[in-house]
């Protein structure tokens, strides 16, 4: 999925002659902290709702403060991966999107991305989710992938949440298999420390309802 594919029609720019009172105004209607400004199709920056309430008045004009703004973005030929690393690092409610020559295409919302991750197939797939620690040094996913398949067992996706300098990671796998008793138990065989673990009938753990229930709720 593209980044181009992604543009929310309901987004609106400011212009440097718009001043902080109709962004701020804009920003609740839309239900977002950021927009971008543009001027003749050229980007310019994103301003936010924190940064207009840090003015002297929000009845200054954007033009005054074009210096201070950061110029976050994507190009139209991202692909979502690269998008939500761009919105989490930069802590945005919306992300630009600009063609080659850095011309303005449009704005990807955060509520869109989060709607694009629900209805991917991974999420909509029934199946277990388990979750492993361990070592930066020790993370090989063939072997891992291999115990899974001796199971009859694929992953639907994975994800790695480390911090830098770390010397221990976290890996979420979603399975495409509904009971996972007899993968936990292989993975702690082979000396996996498994920190949670979780299957859709499980009724003392809803965490799948619960996580699903969000997705639902997030849908525009």
């Amino acid at each position: 999925m593209q980044a181009s594919n992604l543009i929310s029609s309901s987004l609106i720019t400011l212009h440097p002659d718009d001043d902080g009172t109709k962004a701020l105004s804009l920003m609740d209607e839309l239900r977002v902290n950021h927009l971008a400004v543009v001027r003749n199709t050229f980007y310019l920056g994103i301003i936010s709702e924190k940064e207009i309430l840090n003015w002297d008045s929000p009845d200054e004009f954007i033009d005054e403060h074009l210096t201070e703004l950061s110029t976050p973005s994507v190009i139209g030929s991202q692909h979502l991966f690269d998008i939500i690393q761009v919105v989490e690092q930069n802590s945005l409610s919306i992300i630009p999107v600009l063609d080659e020559k850095k011309h303005y295409l449009g704005a990807i919302s955060n509520r869109k991305l989060l709607y694009t991750i629900a209805k991917s197939t991974a999420v909509q797939s029934a199946g277990g989710v388990i979750v492993l620690q361990m070592k930066q040094n020790d993370y090989i996913m063939s072997e891992i992938a291999r115990i899974l398949e001796s199971n009859n067992t694929k992953i639907l996706s994975s994800y790695i949440t480390s911090t830098p300098n770390a010397q221990e990671m976290e890996l979420t796998l979603k399975l495409n298999k509904v009971d996972i008793t007899a993968i936990v138990k292989d993975l702690e065989r082979f000396d996996y420390k498994i920190t949670a673990s979780y299957k859709k009938d499980n009724q003392e753990d809803d965490f799948l309802d619960r996580y699903e229930s969000l997705m639902r709720f997030l849908n525009p």
